[in-house]
């Protein structure tokens, strides 16, 4: 059993926890967090973003997604740990498994309280209160600690928790300032009859007030709340952040401490409405809500206006595509001419990527970590390459490249799956129904009554007709300068949970994985814009070359065929005034009519 679960075990046992609950998030839900919140990491072994762990005296467990499952099977190895791989057949959410575990309590100890423990400030409010009403009930006879940062009590060597500065956001690229992104907002919160907007949210936090920083890994933002009424707006960062001074512009904003917001929430009016999102609010924040205030709990104005690029933000993305197309196009020429003459690794092309992209103007980060798999780790959804991992690159099989930027222009997140010597029939045939399903998603045109199943299934049709499919969804929304995984607008097997609507960036991100052999999977980001007739049409972003030598064009339709040859002359030219002479020629070949 890993020593940290002893040592977490002990502590339990002096505070007489029963269960205690270990989320993935930060005090914001967030989904890329700073190191300090890494706990999850810290007890498990498992890297991935996604993860939540349950621990009792007897045993723990670890929940994940598809797109972790062979890579935790591999880091918690050795553990102690059971995986427990959500969705699948005969799996038990975690709130399915606490009931088990307090119903088998129950047995032997019928009147003892039961208590789970876990820290309100990274938990948030939506499974509080979903804990809430299953537990508090007489009958389970059950409490929460949620004072207790046990793993922050046996984690010494935990990494600091401090701001970066906060800088100023360029109107050229964020299209509206602040003031007018708040007499919005405000025309929501009256339209909805809400008195106070509380924003828990760091990339709405960003995006309102036109800032930026480092505070989280790949994600350029600050840790922040804000608390909005008709006429006020409080803004609460750490101390230090905005080290190098508070922009003129935003002069009517009330800067407050980090800390403060749980006694500011604490001493609202009672009488009046509160408009907060509980699935960004921690649940210690949501306890500190004045008892009698009235919530409206939904997705805040904020959220859901980020999610409509202005006509700003577009423009600007679209240069930040070009200029991603022109380090990913230089990589791929570079890992096609070096592999089998020189030694590379998953890692060093993952490197020599961010070296391309560092040669760009208004280069500013990766948007999350790359995922360089080469051959059999290819298949690993998620998979990013570790010392341990690194797997030799050589001229034959498949690289799967899944990589994204964040630029002042724009956030990018783009896959390739690169051939780099010979493949196999089977190999080329499934590169070429991935393509189509790629394909396919560009192609389909939204018309009214249609959403993202439909798309969905767009992007599945062709791999299923040759019994393929993927454990992941298909696309995810995009922020700008913001989070590379945007919701609420996702595409999934179910419906999305808002309407898809013009100026939404997402991902069009269908794949095949096999265990142990290789996996392909090819992502484009894509623009939802109306084509005058009530329809949702989408077109690419995303401006790099497929890989040609790995199309079957037999397997392909005529209009399949007439998309990507539209697709590569578009590639071509217009990355061909950016590029040098060998690159250009390069791009050439990869980008002829098929």
């Amino acid at each position: 059993m890993k020593k940290e679960i002893v040592e977490l075990r002990e502590l339990m046992w002096d505070e007489g926890i029963d269960v205690y609950y270990i989320p993935s998030g930060d005090f914001h839900s967030s989904e890329y967090v700073h190191d300090f919140f890494k706990a999850r990491e810290f007890m498990s072994n498992l890297t991935g973003e996604a993860g939540d762990m349950l621990i009792t005296e007897e045993g723990a467990w670890l929940w994940t997604d598809g797109r972790f499952f062979l890579q935790a099977e591999q880091q918690l190895a050795g553990t102690g740990i059971e995986l427990m791989r959500m969705a699948e057949p005969g799996v038990p959410t975690i709130e399915e498994f606490l009931i088990g575990l307090v119903t088998e309590f129950r047995k032997t100890y019928m009147e003892t309280e039961y208590k789970i423990g876990f820290d309100g400030r990274v938990v948030p409010a939506a499974f509080g209160k979903k804990l809430e009403d299953i537990f508090f009930d007489e009958k389970w006879n059950v409490a929460f600690r949620t004072d207790e940062d046990l793993v922050g009590r046996i984690w010494t060597e935990r990494p600091k928790l401090r701001p970066t500065e906060i800088w100023d956001f360029p109107i050229s690229s964020a299209g509206l300032d602040t003031t007018e992104k708040l007499a919005a907002v405000r025309a929501e919160m009256e339209a909805k009859g809400a008195d106070y907007l509380l924003i828990t949210d760091l990339m709405e936090n960003a995006w309102l007030f036109n800032l930026r920083a480092s505070d989280i890994l790949y994600t350029p933002v600050f840790f922040s709340f804000a608390l909005i009424t008709r006429e006020s707006a409080d803004l609460y960062v750490m101390d230090g952040a905005f080290s190098g001074g508070v922009p003129e512009r935003l002069s009517f904003v009330n800067i407050k401490d980090y800390g403060d917001i749980y006694k500011d929430i604490a001493a609202l009016d009672a009488a009046k409405t509160l408009w907060y999102d509980s699935n960004s609010c921690n649940y210690e924040l949501y306890c500190s809500f004045p008892p009698e205030i009235k919530l409206h709990a939904a997705l805040t104005p904020v959220s859901l206006m980020k999610m409509i690029k202005n006509d700003v933000e577009i423009a600007s993305a679209r240069r930040a595509h070009i200029k991603d197309g022109i380090a990913v196009t230089k990589l791929i020429k570079w890992v096609k001419e070096k592999a089998g003459t020189e030694k590379l690794t998953e890692i060093s092309v993952a490197d020599k990527l961010e070296e391309f992209c560092r040669e760009q103007e208004g280069y500013l980060d990766l948007s999350f970590e790359t995922i360089s798999g080469y051959g059999s780790n290819g298949a690993i959804i998620h998979y990013a390459p570790t010392a341990e991992t690194n797997a030799d690159i050589r001229a034959e099989g498949f690289l799967l490249l899944d990589s994204g930027r964040q630029f002042v222009d724009g956030t990018t997140d783009i896959t390739r799956t690169i051939a780099l010597g010979e493949l196999t029939q089977e190999m080329i045939d499934d590169y070429t129904y991935v393509l189509r399903a790629h394909i396919d998603v560009h192609l389909l045109r939204l018309e009214p009554g249609m959403n993202g199943v439909d798309l969905d299934t767009a992007g599945r049709g062709a791999l299923k007709e040759a019994g393929l499919d993927f454990k992941h969804g298909l696309a995810h929304g995009v922020g700008h300068v913001l989070g590379v995984h945007e919701g609420p607008n996702t595409i999934r097997r179910v419906p999305t949970p808002i309407d898809l609507e013009a100026g939404m960036i997402m991902s069009n991100e269908p794949g095949v994985y096999f265990d142990g052999r290789f996996g392909i999977r090819i992502e484009n980001l894509m623009l939802f814009s109306d084509d005058g007739e009530g329809n949702i049409v989408n077109e690419p972003l995303t401006c790099v070359p497929y890989e040609r030598r790995a199309i079957n064009k037999a397997l392909m339709t005529e209009e399949e065929i007439a998309w990507l040859n539209d697709y590569h002359a578009w590639v071509r030219d217009s990355l061909l005034p950016h590029l040098d002479v060998d690159t250009a020629e390069f791009l050439r070949e990869e980008t002829k009519p098929i």
